[in-house]
């Protein structure tokens, strides 16, 4: 929906969906677990998310737990044996049917979608080509004819990860069993497998589907990642316009003094004419400006 002098106006504009931005960055996410020595099952790190659907899913395809989780088992049971053997099932949630178990995951993207305020420049497009099926048997005139779409935009999109909640046993909090938890250690080496991951993610533009005919020539123009403890959770404002820096300062002040916060980081970059905000620091590219959060939410992490 776009604002125009004669009021709102509906427009067809390219998007990547939340469901391709979070099947990529599992995928990420399997390999950074793999590297760090975390649990992680193979069908994960073969980027087949079937999350542990029912129990046949789980005896063809998922070793890991096989025997240890069931329809007999108490949803606490399930629920931990699940989360140990998979970093993926732990951030990214998963849905057992036959257990009695539904863990949300820890992180959520938006779509990836234009800003608004390039939007109102017209740029942005959807373009067909057209390519050619052809085989030496085909007679002149047979060959297939096929389009395909290409697409450019100034994108925007936004991601939250709730760090506190990563190795957090769900059922059995509800349960009242105990432990609740798989321990501080395992949950700081879990989130910095998570960061590593939405690192390479960004920092290399790898999702999306066709990229051995279709890698998309890109540039990030601006970020800002924001660390806060206690305003949960705070997502910083879309990325709509040059002022979304500026703003998601401005929202995050005036939160965390509503709630009686001091401790909160603010980290941002841009290679456009966004505008600065009255706080914060300002970081060359994504990764520094991802490390520098990572390691400000690390050293408050309980």
């Amino acid at each position: 929906m776009v604002e125009t002098e004669s009021g709102y106006r509906l427009i067809y504009v390219p998007v990547v969906s939340g469901m391709s931005l979070a099947h990529h960055y599992q995928r990420h996410l399997a390999k950074a677990a793999k590297a760090r020595g975390l649990n992680v099952t193979n069908m994960s790190l073969q980027g087949y998310f079937m999350k542990f659907s029912d129990t046949k899913i789980i005896d063809n395809y998922y070793p890991e737990v096989k025997g240890k989780v069931g329809k007999n088992k108490d949803p606490c049971t399930n629920e931990t044996e699940i989360v140990k053997a998979c970093t993926v099932a732990d951030i990214g949630g998963f849905l057992y049917t036959d257990g009695m178990v539904k863990r949300t995951s820890r992180f959520s993207f938006t779509y990836m979608m234009p800003a608004l305020d390039a939007l109102k420049t017209g740029a942005a497009g959807v373009y067909p080509q057209l390519h050619v099926r052809y085989t030496p048997e085909a007679r002149e005139g047979e060959q297939a004819l096929i389009y395909v779409d290409n697409a450019g935009a100034l994108y925007t999109l936004s991601f939250l990860l709730e760090v506190s909640s990563i190795s957090k046993l769900d059922a059995c909090k509800a349960l009242g069993k105990s432990p609740a938890d798989l321990g501080r250690d395992e949950r700081k080496a879990r989130f910095e497998a998570a960061m590593d991951a939405l690192s390479v993610m960004l920092g290399n533009m790898l999702f999306g589907a066709k990229r051995t005919r279709s890698m998309p020539h890109w540039k990030i123009e601006s970020a800002v990642i924001v660390g806060s403890k206690g305003i949960a959770p705070f997502i910083p404002t879309p990325g709509h316009s040059q002022d979304y820096i500026a703003d998601t300062a401005k929202r995050l002040k005036k939160q965390a003094e509503a709630a009686g916060i001091e401790d909160y980081e603010l980290a941002y970059f841009t290679a456009e004419d966004a505008a600065k905000p009255e706080f914060g620091t300002e970081y060359e590219n994504i990764e520094s400006a991802l490390k520098a959060v990572k390691e400000w939410a690390l050293a408050r992490l309980d």
